[in-house]
C-alpha cells in the first residue's frame, strides 16, 4: 500500500475499504511484518475485542484466546499469556461505550503512527555480502541494519530522488 503524505484512514468515505485498512493492519501486526512494542500490542487487541460483540467478564477472555490479537513477539516478552490478557483487558475496560467503527479508526490511527506501518521491506546485501533491509514509501528509501527496522540507517527523500 502507498499513500502519499496527507493520507489516512480518516479520509476514507467507503466503510468497506476502512474494513479491509482494518483487517490488513490486523494481520499485519499479528504476523509480525509491522513491529509494533507490546505495550501498543495490548491496547491495539483491546481495539479488536471492541470491535466483537462481547461482554466484559471471562468470555472475553476467551474470546481474546480466539482472536489474532496477540503476535508471538509481544507473548514472549511477558511472563505469562494471563498477564497478557490482563493488560489487554485493563484497555478494553476504558473503551466501555465505543463503538465498533471508532474502535476501527481509533486502531488504524495508532497503526498509521507506527514507524514500520505502509513500509513495504525488501532483503538486500552490500559488496561486502552483508544483509540490510531496503524500506519503500511514500516518505522514501530507507536502508535499515537488519536487526532494526524502526531506525533508517540511511535516508532517500523523495524530493532527492527526482
Amino acid at each position: 500500500m502507498y499513500q502519499t503524505e496527507n493520507e489516512s484512514i480518516s479520509y476514507l468515505k467507503d466503510n468497506a475499504t476502512i474494513e479491509l485498512f482494518f483487517l490488513n493492519a490486523k494481520s499485519c501486526i499479528y504476523k509480525e511484518l509491522i513491529e509494533v512494542d507490546s505495550e501498543v500490542v495490548f491496547e491495539l487487541a483491546s481495539y479488536i475485542l471492541q470491535t466483537t460483540p462481547s461482554q466484559l467478564n471471562d468470555v472475553t477472555r476467551s474470546d481474546l484466546k480466539k482472536l489474532p490479537a496477540l503476535p508471538t513477539q509481544a507473548l514472549k516478552e511477558h511472563p505469562s499469556l494471563a498477564y497478557c490478557e490482563d493488560r489487554v483487558i485493563e484497555h478494553y475496560k476504558k473503551l466501555n461505550g465505543q463503538s465498533r467503527g471508532q474502535a476501527i479508526v481509533n486502531y488504524m490511527s495508532i497503526v498509521e503512527s507506527l514507524p514500520t506501518y505502509g513500509v513495504h521491506y525488501y532483503t538486500v546485501k552490500d559488496k561486502q555480502g552483508i544483509p540490510w533491509w531496503l524500506g519503500l514509501s511514500y516518505k522514501g528509501i530507507f536502508q535499515y541494519d537488519y536487526q532494526d527496522k524502526v531506525k533508517p540507517r540511511k535516508v532517500q527523500l523523495p524530493s532527492a530522488l527526482y
